[in-house]
């Protein structure tokens, strides 16, 4: 794999190698076949066992030391995908560009102007690097390298443990995002689209893009509890108010990437009737972004977003009517996002929340708009909240749109429950502090993980998730630390040669 080996002088070098060869290849969810390509060929060229099925999973195993073949096999586990994000001026094409990378100071790396895809990239790196050249002794080592499981866990859903020929009953998920903690459990969680069919009717007077950009977004999960505004949500305010003095039409709506990301962008464009008011309604656009800021429970960092309202040379031929313009802004006003409920039982942890991270307006076959699409991804432990989460959503849907279409649920997934007694927490935390004097803190996480699928399909497994340290995940500012991933993967080593 030809790159410039901008990693070549961190440690440790295998993993490196590998991780800067996954970042040369595109491999955002659906998109995995390359990826797969490169860890079959790797497989192959080395004589291991390899699975992979139609959608790109691969399982790959390599035989216990000679001697050491009656220990039970451990299960490695990761997922091949990435997040596609980027900024708002890049032009890097997720479909055709490795990613451009660079490393800080401190030993952080990051990727220029788009997502770095550590997650779960440097899972797969420390995985082919383990199955490279593993630690002696080793039991039966079998490495399952999941795809899209950003989009749904789809691949740990379509993922076959008897056709693959998994045995293990221990597993060490490499998922995590923090050095010196044990992952022990997560919530499950469910992806909705409400989608509002508009009619169009000719446009009047002139129009107006209003653009909000630069908020930090994250991650829909672990990072929906600490006040990172929605774009969009953001956006369905200021129109909101705007109702209230001016005459308009929405031409399109547009904002986030992905369902699972906190949106930090978000463009409106509007029909504004009168056309004496142009002027009038920029500068009310601006006041109202301006009372935006200075909420005192927006974080600093947010604080610093762009608003532009930009009046337009031409006016677009059709916009959408006034019944679906009051659908579409009903929506946004009405549709709960971020925190919904906190644990009563352990501090500090979200127990229910949703996040609406995509708005797409979408046209019919003319190029007329026909449909404003809001994606949204709900997330909760509890079964019961997921179903009420469903149908507080249908209702949502049929009381405000037009056709009374109910919103459509997918790729719901189930939590992973804590296990009260695991060998192999007790083992991870014994070798953590015998090496580095460290004891992890076990926690129970507010994101998705396969675990809780992969327990369901394989029968009774003792599971930990960890990984190294990496911040922003999901955003261009993602960032993944070289030193924590070397004492990570020396970690996962000795606890594999305890094991066999």
């Amino acid at each position: 794999m030809e790159n410039n080996r901008i990693l070549s002088g961190l440690e440790p070098a295998s993993v490196m190698a590998f991780f800067e060869d996954i970042c040369a290849i595109p491999h955002v969810s659906g998109d995995e076949g390359r990826i797969a390509d490169y860890i079959e060929a790797f497989a192959r060229a080395r004589g291991l066992s390899c699975y992979r099925d139609a959608v790109h999973n691969l399982f790959v195993k390599r035989p216990a030391t000679e001697g050491h073949e009656t220990a039970p096999a451990v299960m490695l586990q990761g997922h091949t995908d990435m997040v596609g994000e980027k900024t708002a001026d890049s032009t890097h094409d997720f479909a055709t560009d490795g990613l451009k990378l660079k490393v800080d100071t401190d030993g952080w790396i990051s990727a220029t102007d788009t997502t770095l895809g550590g997650d779960d990239g440097i899972a797969v790196a420390m995985m082919l690097a383990i199955l490279d050249n593993p630690p002696e002794p080793h039991p039966a080592i079998e490495c399952l390298f999941t795809v899209s499981e950003e989009t749904g866990l789809e691949g740990a859903w379509a993922f076959d443990p008897v056709a693959a020929g998994a045995t293990a009953r221990t597993m060490i998920n490499l998922d995590s995002e923090a050095e010196g903690i044990i992952t022990a459990g997560c919530s499950g969680g469910m992806r909705t689209d409400i989608l509002v069919h508009v009619t169009c009717e000719p446009a009047e007077g002139i129009a107006v893009k209003v653009t909000l950009d630069g908020f930090t977004g994250g991650h829909s999960g672990v990072e929906i509890h600490e006040g990172h505004t929605n774009a969009i949500k953001a956006m369905g305010r200021i129109l909101g108010a705007l109702t209230e003095a001016y005459d308009f039409a929405l031409i399109s709506l547009n904002g986030g990437g992905k369902d699972n990301a906190i949106p930090r962008d978000c463009t409106v464009t509007v029909a504004l009737r009168d056309v004496n008011c142009a002027e009038s309604f920029a500068r009310a656009v601006d006041a109202e972004a301006a009372l935006l800021r200075c909420e005192p429970n927006m974080i600093p960092a947010d604080k610093t977003f762009t608003c532009t309202a930009e009046i337009l040379p031409e006016t677009p031929a059709l916009c959408m009517d006034d019944k679906s313009t009051f659908a579409v802004l009903s929506l946004l006003t009405l549709v709960r996002d971020g925190v919904l409920s906190m644990s009563a039982h352990v501090k500090g942890l979200v127990a229910h929340s949703r996040n609406l991270g995509i708005v797409k307006t979408l046209a019919d076959g003319e190029g007329k708009p026909s449909v404003v699409k809001l994606s949204m991804s709900t997330r909760s432990a509890s079964n019961s909240h997921l179903d009420d989460s469903e149908r507080e959503l249908e209702v949502l849907a049929v009381a405000i749109t037009s056709d009374g279409a109910n919103a459509t649920h997918r790729a719901r997934y189930p939590g992973w429950d804590f296990a009260p007694v695991s060998p192999l927490r007790d083992l991870w935390t014994a070798v953590s502090e015998e090496m580095y004097g460290i004891t992890p803190r076990v926690e129970v996480i507010h994101a998705g993980l396969e675990c809780g699928i992969l327990c369901d399909k394989l029968g009774e497994m003792d599971i930990i998730s960890v990984g190294p340290d990496m911040r922003d995940i999901h955003t261009p500012r993602e960032m993944l630390s070289a030193p924590s991933v070397e004492r990570t993967y020396r970690l996962v080593c000795e606890v594999l040669r305890e094991l066999s």
